[in-house]
């Protein structure tokens, strides 16, 4: 999921199904992509499918290190059934168990998993907006609050450039992305800060030379 792309649901419901109808199991890895992060609270939701084993992390804690399985009820009875036995040294850790119980409680009460899917439309069509302002933007593409924006050039001046102004954003390896991940509890005040600060960086109106002068630079020297 480092570059944000979420496969066609066509596909995924048809692996999921003929994984299943063979007596396989379906795995649905909701790390980065669950307790809310998609607008909703798992990735998987947004496929008609339903795994039999969930893994989650990082957002079950905000910040905790905190981690967690759960199974389908053909699981847990074949593991109770079998020699299977498993144990770790921090495994059924009750502060663990307490920090994951008051984040979900909280983000049900306060509905954060439709906030993420709300705010996530409202950016995604903000940054939608900006890509058809500047061509160095290739794509952008999400769900919720789990976002990416792509550009026909490297991104090293873009990330520094919002780091300077206070927005944290995701550099992808040997990919000109910015990832976006913020809070689920991010303002739209916030994001309008944030694709003004884009734009101003993009068109080079922020007081420093923008990567479009640098990259008509070089590609008027690559003409020379």
């Amino acid at each position: 999921m480092g570059l944000v792309r979420f496969p066609e649901q066509s596909l995924v419901e048809k692996i999921a199904g003929i994984v299943q109808a063979n007596g396989g199991i379906v795995i649905s890895n909701e790390v980065t992509t669950g307790i809310g992060r998609t607008g909703k609270w798992f990735g998987y939701q947004h496929y008609n499918i339903q795994p039999d084993i969930i893994a989650m992390g990082k957002g079950l804690g905000n910040g905790y290190p905190v981690s967690a399985v759960a199974v389908s009820e053909r699981i847990m009875k074949e593991l109770a059934s079998g020699s299977f036995h498993y144990s770790q040294s921090h495994q059924n850790d009750p502060l663990g168990a307490v920090v994951a119980r008051e984040v979900i409680d909280i983000i049900q009460e306060s509905d954060l998993t439709w906030g993420a899917a709300f705010k996530g439309e409202y950016l995604m069509s903000c940054l939608a907006g900006l890509m058809r302002e500047m061509p160095l933007i290739s794509d952008v593409r999400g769900r919720g609050l789990m976002l990416a924006i792509e550009f026909r050039h490297s991104t090293d001046i873009i990330n520094s450039e919002l780091l300077k102004r206070g927005f944290i954003t995701g550099r992808r390896p040997n990919a000109e992305v910015l990832r976006l991940d913020p809070a689920l509890t991010i303002e739209k005040a916030t994001i309008d800060q944030f694709v003004t600060a884009l734009r101003e960086i993009l068109s080079g109106t922020g007081g420093e030379a923008s990567p479009q002068d640098i990259m008509h630079e070089r590609t008027d020297k690559m003409q020379a």
